[in-house]
């Protein structure tokens, strides 16, 4: 069994569509020995992921409606194989607030090998437009897409 934690910055947009993404992928595969989570770095309890994030998901078939936010919870973070933020500022405050969480923790766009820059951020979409949260929606899944092969063959 797997465990990914996926965080955001409320937990209400990214992190919770990544979460409903890599569940969906990895059981379209067959297997179902994936526990996929998400949190926020300064998330509140109990919220449901913002409307436009329930909808782009739903357009791909994905439901996350039953989703609800999270603050950081230490203990599932030290008991992740792996987490994955969306932008260089929540592996910084994980590493600050976190250390003993490093060895797991990634930048979602540069996992495995890739360097952490610009280019590997998922940006934000909170605020803007549907188009905004199917970009969103278009880069998180591209790149659970590409890493799902290498996890499935690790775990």
């Amino acid at each position: 069994m797997i465990h990914i934690v996926f965080i955001c910055t409320a937990n209400r947009c990214r992190s919770p569509m990544a979460q409903g993404i890599m569940k969906a992928r990895w059981e379209s595969t067959g297997r179902h020995d994936c526990v996929s989570t998400s949190m926020g770095v300064h998330g509140m309890d109990a919220l449901p992921p913002t409307d436009l994030a329930v909808q782009v998901c739903m357009e791909n078939g994905i439901d996350i409606s039953k989703i609800r936010s999270r603050a950081l919870v230490a203990e599932e973070l030290k008991a992740a194989d792996l987490i994955f933020v969306m932008e260089p500022f929540q592996k910084e405050y994980l590493r600050v607030f976190f250390p003993q969480c490093m060895e797991q923790l990634h930048l979602l766009g540069a996992y495995p090998d890739r360097k952490d820059s610009k280019k590997n951020i998922v940006k934000d979409p909170v605020g803007g437009t549907i188009k905004d949260y199917r970009k969103a929606f278009a880069s998180m899944a591209g790149h659970i897409d590409r890493i799902l092969p290498i996890l499935q063959s690790d775990y």
